[in-house]
């Protein structure tokens, strides 16, 4: 068993460096053959596994449960390769589309109807198309950001009353003063004020951004 876990671990680093040469590939079938390799690795590797989880349970009691860890990361770690090998081909296979599809624009031609006028999509155009699809991805970052930064106020506003709640029951059993629950309760209302002006402030800037955005 020891043979073949070190044989596949091997394997598995050797998958790494091919990753990085199909993250290279110039165009798609360098790219397909770096792939239909790595997949080959892939599915020598998938099957050590299964003969590993065998070993595993011919194991003596003693010593499966630190054979089947061993193997549990190693299939683990193959199935995080899977994911990164499927991942990084399908962005290889969006960026040569929109290569294939810039190229396509740029030879197109626009005929009017009735009219014998023909329009050329020309670089300067297709890099404010770039620009725009740019800023709009900008704007909806920042839109998801501004959302979660919501959550996360909200989220602290209930922390907020969850611990004041706690401190007047932790108060109230310790017997503290009238005066300090006062001042423990002026305290929680300071920082509830200072909650709800960040919320509007960060509301106004919102919506002042969007409309300067929007023009």
């Amino acid at each position: 068993m020891e043979r073949l876990y070190h044989e596949t671990n091997n394997l598995l680093q050797q998958v790494y460096p091919n990753l990085s040469r199909l993250e290279r590939a110039k165009d798609q079938n360098e790219a397909e053959f770096e792939m239909q390799s790595l997949q080959s690795q892939l599915r020598e590797i998938d099957t050590n596994c299964d003969r590993l989880d065998m070993f595993v349970s011919k194991e003596i009691p003693q010593k499966r449960p630190t054979a089947k860890m061993k193997v549990d990361q190693l299939k683990a770690d193959c199935q995080r390769t899977h994911m990164a090998l499927n991942a990084m081909y399908a962005k290889l296979m969006t960026r040569w589309k929109v290569v294939a599809e810039r190229e396509e624009l740029l030879k197109q031609r626009i005929v009017r109807s009735g009219d014998s006028t023909a329009v050329t999509m020309n670089d300067h155009e297709l890099l404010v198309n770039d620009r725009l699809q740019h800023s709009h991805r900008g704007v909806d970052d920042l839109l998801n950001q501004g959302v979660e930064v919501l959550s996360s106020l909200r989220n602290q506003h209930l922390n907020l009353r969850g611990v004041r709640r706690k401190m007047f029951d932790i108060g109230a059993q310790l017997g503290l003063s009238d005066t300090t629950m006062r001042m423990i309760e002026k305290r929680t209302k300071e920082d509830w004020h200072i909650f709800l002006i960040l919320s509007i402030l960060f509301c106004i800037f919102m919506y002042a951004f969007y409309r300067f955005w929007k023009g």
